[in-house]
């Protein structure tokens, strides 16, 4: 973050001042987590489900240089507090604010599968045209109503571009984080059936993903997928005076050729390339070419773009291959899940050592499609030759009922570790993929560690 006057930070966030307000001090780091507030620091407290960051507010302002902003209900007894009617809502407010001090290019992205691979394909393209420490790209699963103004509050005057991963699991969410952002480009990676259990159906899913072209201003440039059944709807409805750059499976402004050996053949405005990426998945080279879209719109070069994306090596969780306790594949997959994306890492493994494995766990936020889903995934997996499945979760059992070879069902995660540990093959190939509140990256580390979970 730059430095700035502690003053300008409340008129961004739009807040009142206690009457011991230091406005002069200089803000350096924006928190919403105590235990991570450093000297001169602005500690934003949240109020969640279970934990109350009004709590820690005292001790946080006990150490000079810190300030607060708190809740409108919150006495004003203390020093260097900013009171709001809401700190979530006011921590976006101070985001967007802070976000036009900036003008460099900045991506936004979405989609129901695959928008962190996206984003750190782009990330891994950027790195090569800017340099590293030019590029700011959210961290790990920052992308809702939170992780986002954070991230865009890291932003500093060294960046040359930013790329900004975001989320929705309701209708109105990408329209809220689109406008805080306010991205020169923005980009949606596909439509699927996820958090479908908030939605009446895939085509309001779509209407919802198309907020995120919301913040484009007249300048920005809205990439659209020319082969995606939604294409129309967002034209129509989204997509006002921003240019539009179209690309797709067919020829339009980019395209992809898939040909043999795993190797993708892309047209682009910038010229024609051949790329081998070095992660499992045909869908991969369809992520690619998302990636392509954004990096052109972006400035990057062909040679950066090229050398960006054969140089990805993959994302903690995202089909990552590790070596198992006695020397089975284990392909770990647990970051998240939906249907599509369960059969898309199914479809990944076809080709590698059998016997196939699969551990799988329940599929969360489908609502009343949930059992339909599931069993179409038992379905799937007998299609695609896995040999044993192994589940745990009530849905997870559903799905195992439409499977029609070796299957076992487990009441815990530990239960499964602790047969793994007797009885997987060591020329097997191990995919295990559920919902990540399942927590089966657990069941992967423990297995690829060779031990079981405490």
């Amino acid at each position: 973050m730059l430095k700035i006057s502690a003053k300008e930070i409340a008129q961004m966030a739009e807040g009142e001042l206690s009457k011991s307000f230091d406005c002069d001090a200089i803000i350096k780091q924006v928190f919403i987590d105590s235990r991570q507030v450093k000297e001169n620091s602005l500690f934003v407290a949240i109020r969640g489900d279970t934990n109350d960051g009004h709590s820690y507010v005292s001790q946080v302002v006990a150490k000079s240089g810190n300030f607060a902003i708190v809740n409108a209900d919150f006495p004003l007894e203390l020093p260097n507090l900013i009171r709001v009617r809401d700190t979530t809502l006011a921590l976006g407010k101070l985001a967007a604010n802070y976000r036009k001090k900036f003008t460099i290019p900045i991506a936004a992205i979405t989609g129901s599968n695959g928008k962190t691979t996206v984003k750190e394909m782009v990330k891994s393209i950027c790195d090569r045209e800017f340099g590293k420490e030019q590029v700011l790209a959210t961290s790990g699963n920052l992308n809702n109503h939170l992780g986002l103004p954070l991230t865009i509050l890291g932003l500093k005057q060294s960046h040359k571009v930013a790329i900004f991963e975001m989320g929705m699991n309701h209708s109105g969410e990408l329209d809220y984080l689109s406008k805080i952002g306010h991205p020169t480009v923005a980009i949606i990676n596909n439509v699927m059936f996820a958090h479908a259990g908030h939605f009446g159906c895939i085509e309001d899913i779509a209407r919802a993903k198309g907020e995120i072209y919301h913040g484009l201003n007249d300048g920005g440039v809205a990439c659209v997928d020319i082969s995606s059944e939604y294409t129309k709807l967002w034209l129509d409805n989204d997509i006002k005076k921003c240019k539009t750059f179209v690309y797709g499976k067919e020829e339009t402004d980019c395209y992809l050729k898939l040909i043999e050996d795993g190797v993708g053949y892309y047209v682009t405005p910038l010229g024609e390339m051949e790329v081998k990426l070095r992660v499992l998945g045909q869908h991969n080279y369809y992520n690619a070419l998302t990636a392509i879209a954004l990096a052109v719109n972006l400035g990057c070069s062909l040679k950066s773009i090229k050398s960006g994306l054969e140089s990805y090596s993959g994302y903690k969780g995202r089909l990552e291959l590790k070596n198992a306790f006695n020397g089975a594949l284990i392909i770990d997959d647990t970051y998240n899940a939906n249907p599509d994306s369960v059969k898309a890492a199914l479809n990944a493994i076809q080709g590698l050592p059998r016997p196939y494995w699969f551990i799988f766990a329940d599929l969360k936020e489908l609502g009343i499609h949930e059992f339909e889903f599931h069993q179409e995934i038992g379905e799937y997996a007998a299609a695609a030759n896995v040999d044993m499945f192994l589940t745990v979760g009530d849905l997870a059992a559903h799905a195992a009922k439409f499977f029609s070879r070796d299957k076992i069902h487990f009441a815990t995660n530990q239960d499964i570790v602790k047969y793994c540990l007797t009885n997987l093959p060591k020329n097997a190939t191990l995919l295990i993929k559920g919902s990540n509140s399942m927590h089966l990256g657990e069941v992967a580390e423990e297995l690829s560690l060779g031990r079981k979970i405490l």
